[in-house]
């Protein structure tokens, strides 16, 4: 069955996504799924990082006009446990516009280094772009201004205690940690990192976005004329 294929790849489509998929309505895909038991899981509680920012940049999304609308980019940082326990420490970055990842890493710390590693990855050639995320002190440590300064971003925090304003990049956590590092158990870092990349590859290229009208991100950059956007490489 042509739905089973396609949660065999992220079991954590629902109906809408899956008719996009299938060129099929929405209808039918329910009663379908609902017939044989299909269902998409559904998200954990979010893990809470400790550890603020020493300096703290302003918020500059809610500094935004209708004459003022930059590109921006939202960055977090993730939690994933291996099989034997070990911890191992992610972070990504996602353009808004089109809901690509652009960039992404995995360490074993939380140190500075995680996040400009991720940076490093990061194929983005937009003069004076917002780079947003929390207050956490990876994105406020030297090495990370330095470095966005030199890529050409703009460093902007959300308010303290306030998740809504990184609001795409927590989405963007959940369904991560559901669709990858909650799914099953990994031995090794290498068959997470493998699983990851392979994940991030369907979620650019393939699965459908709500906000993008149940498109992919690549295909909404080629609808709209934007440069292609390579998905980041972690092996």
């Amino acid at each position: 069955m042509a739905i089973e294929a396609w949660h065999e790849v992220d079991d954590t489509l629902g109906h809408r996504k899956l008719a996009a998929l299938l060129q099929m309505s929405k209808d039918r895909v329910r009663r379908i799924i609902h017939k044989y038991g299909i269902t998409a899981r559904r998200k954990r509680k979010k893990y809470v990082y400790p550890g603020k920012a020493s300096e703290i940049a302003p918020n500059l999304l809610r500094k935004l006009t209708q004459e003022r609308d930059p590109e921006i980019v939202f960055s977090d940082i993730l939690e994933v446990k291996l099989a034997d326990g070990t911890k191992v420490r992610g972070c990504f970055a996602l353009w808004k516009r089109t809901r690509h990842i652009l960039g992404q890493a995995f360490e074993y710390h939380m140190r500075a280094e995680l996040v400009t590693s991720a940076l490093e990855t990061l194929s983005f050639d937009v003069p004076d772009a917002i780079f947003h995320s929390d207050q956490g002190k990876q994105f406020g440590a030297k090495p990370t201004r330095e470095l966005l300064l030199k890529k050409g971003f703009q460093l902007s925090m959300s308010r303290a205690g306030t998740p809504t304003d990184n609001g795409y990049a927590e989405r963007f956590v959940g369904v991560f940690k559901l669709a990858v590092a909650e799914r099953r158990l990994y031995h090794t870092l290498g068959q997470f990192l493998q699983a990851a990349q392979d994940w991030v590859h369907f979620y650019n290229g393939v699965r459908p976005h709500e906000s993008l009208g149940y498109i992919s991100p690549d295909q909404f950059a080629l609808e709209h004329g934007l440069p292609p956007v390579p998905s980041p490489t972690l092996l």
